[in-house]
């Protein structure tokens, strides 16, 4: 059997007709993923604070004897409404008679010394004058004398405070307004200064709130407060911002905050819940819907698109909290960028994207 030797290019051309038929064109790249935005602008925003609270005294007096004593009677119990040198209780004043009955005999006693020493004193200074007594005698009588009128002088003043201890076993108000605690019973021993009675004024009244510690940075001296009756909020007030605590409850970490009622209406008596409201000013921010809002390394970040080449950028942003579904950002996102607001869990940096036309 005999071969034909082929033409080599013969044998060549299948082999470059397949090389031909497996090369392709590159897959043309996708298609700008449209997008929904909004435009950063900045605007002041204020945000209304609500809080409960309730209505305490502005001043609050702890009301007790000044002496140790038993207690024989008190005339006040919790809730009593009392005027200014009403007679709020009594101790037993057994002692305190028998130290004045002491202190009147000693002023008797030292009365009497001083007028025998003064008519000695003079009797020396006769009997000097007449040069029948000697200068030294004339000096131990008015020094006698004048050591007696400084006894009596002593006894007096001792009388004084037996005297004032005979009033301290009486406790008086010292200014009107409600008992709202009292601390002794009858036959009770106190010691002086121990509460007998604590009353709260009643013509000065304050709201009292305890606001989250967020909100204090926001809050000024003398913002209108208006407050209302929780079981009735068509009664209320407007009050002023007056104390803010400097110090945060250990427990609460919330910052108590009084706001002063000059004209609060009768029901808003001692211990009623309160509600209090107030528009605080937060600055300059950005609104954006709530869905703009991704991560970037567990802080909260936003796309935005680049206007000359039509990719996305992912910018870390503050947000400085969230209100009625949308995101207020404080820092990180310039006036004037382009946000997307909508899934933007499936997008990358750097993705071509295109503005999506908005909906009719």
């Amino acid at each position: 059997m005999t071969f034909k030797r082929l033409p080599l290019a013969i044998v060549a051309l299948p082999l470059t007709l397949a090389g031909c038929q497996d090369a392709s064109p590159p897959p043309p790249p996708p298609a700008p993923r449209p997008v929904r935005t909004v435009v950063a602008e900045p605007r002041d925003i204020a945000e209304t604070i609500s809080q409960t609270g309730e209505i305490q005294p502005r001043y609050e007096a702890d009301l007790g004897f000044q002496i140790n004593g038993r207690v024989t009677r008190r005339f006040v119990d919790v809730g009593a409404v009392v005027k200014t040198g009403d007679l709020l209780a009594t101790l037993d004043d057994a002692d305190v008679a028998n130290e004045l009955k002491a202190a009147d005999a000693e002023v008797i006693n030292a009365q009497a010394a001083a007028q025998a020493a003064l008519a000695a004193f003079r009797r020396q200074k006769q009997l000097f004058d007449k040069q029948i007594s000697a200068k030294a005698a004339l000096e131990n009588a008015e020094a006698q004398w004048k050591s007696a009128a400084a006894k009596q002088e002593a006894a007096t003043a001792a009388r004084e405070n037996a005297v004032n201890r005979r009033k301290y076993a009486e406790l008086f108000a010292t200014e009107g307004g409600v008992v709202t605690a009292v601390g002794a019973n009858r036959g009770q021993v106190v010691g002086a200064g121990q509460m007998v009675a604590r009353v709260a004024s009643a013509d000065a009244r304050d709201g009292v709130f305890n606001v989250p510690e967020r909100l204090i940075a926001d809050a000024a001296m003398g913002i209108p407060v208006v407050i209302s009756l929780t079981a009735d909020p068509a009664v209320k007030t407007v009050g002023t911002l007056r104390e803010i605590s400097p110090t945060a409850d250990p427990s609460t970490r919330t910052y108590r905050v009084r706001v002063s009622l000059p004209n609060a209406p009768a029901a808003m008596a001692l211990g009623t819940t309160v509600n209090g409201s107030v528009d605080l000013s937060s600055g300059r921010m950005i609104s954006v819907p709530g869905s703009a809002i991704t991560g970037s390394s567990g802080a909260p970040a936003v796309f935005v698109v680049d206007p000359v080449r039509a990719k996305l950028i992912l910018k870390p942003v503050v947000v400085a909290r969230y209100q009625d579904g949308a995101a207020l950002i404080r820092s990180g996102l310039p006036a004037g960028d382009r946000v997307v607001t909508a899934g933007v869990s499936k997008l990358r940096p750097d993705e071509s994207v295109k503005l999506a036309e908005p909906t009719p």
